[in-house]
């Protein structure tokens, strides 16, 4: 099973740089962009040499409809492996699940499902709340 990164730019590798920081490398993990001197056939090429050696993979996209998630959706029709594409998850979620894919034996559908589910979770608001100092005539217990 790999996981392959892709999106507009440097979105891939900026998020190779993220994780190679915080974790080192994640095997199985592959970051390919979709730079401005490329066109949809040659990401495509790319996509394919990435999944010669496996028959399983996850597309992690930047943007739905852009060139890379339209071109990992045609090759998931047409390669006859077991292959799945998201959009919009985070690096958190990548972190996670990417380091424990060494070990994963559900199929591509299910792995998806779990970056988006771990996205969601990662995915929160901060609030600033008010805090309440002690008066000088309280002792603070």
């Amino acid at each position: 099973m790999k996981i392959i990164v892709t999106g507009h730019g440097n979105f891939a590798t900026g998020l190779q740089s993220t994780v190679k920081l915080l974790a080192g490398e994640l095997p199985n993990v592959a970051f390919i962009d979709f730079t401005g001197d490329m066109n949809d056939g040659s990401l495509s090429d790319r996509f394919k040499q990435v999944l010669a050696d496996t028959d399983q993979a996850v597309f992690f996209c930047d943007l739905l409809g852009g060139t890379p998630f339209k071109e990992a959706v045609k090759l998931s029709n047409q390669l006859g492996k077991d292959i799945a594409v998201i959009t919009g998850c985070n690096i958190g979620s990548l972190l996670e699940i990417g380091l424990q894919l060494g070990d994963y034996k559900a199929n591509a559908t299910t792995l998806a499902e779990q970056l988006v589910t771990t996205s969601k979770a990662q995915t929160k608001v901060f609030h600033h709340h008010a805090i309440v100092e002690p008066s000088d005539d309280e002792d603070g217990i």
